[in-house]
């Protein structure tokens, strides 16, 4: 499955560079899932869920990223992905304002 390529110009560093970000936010993914887990354990089932789906969802999305990248760098282009980077961040804002929120009701309840 692997190629070999001549490394001119930046093409293995691209492509390191493209292995590290896809580890990133593959941790960012699993740390949030161990956030969810830890949740759950503690009783706040609602707000464990989220941060494991919202960590699946990190994971998921960094695997078509790291493919869309490899598959453009191949071609010798490179596609933003600024919408990605929105929708991920929206998505996160609003799991963890309505995590904490559920937690702090059961807390003060």
């Amino acid at each position: 499955m692997s190629n070999i390529v001549d490394n001119t110009g930046s093409i293995a560093r691209d492509n390191l560079a493209n292995e590290r970000t896809f580890l990133a936010w593959l941790r960012t993914g699993v740390t949030l899932m161990g956030v969810g887990t830890a949740l759950i354990k503690f009783d706040a089932i609602i707000p464990g869920v989220s941060f494991n789906f919202m960590g699946l969802v990190f994971i998921i999305s960094s695997l078509f990223r790291y493919f869309q990248v490899l598959n453009a760098l191949r071609e010798d282009k490179f596609v933003i992905n600024s919408s990605g980077i929105i929708i991920i961040t929206i998505m996160c804002l609003i799991f963890i304002i309505f995590s904490f929120t559920l937690i702090l009701y059961a807390e003060f309840k």
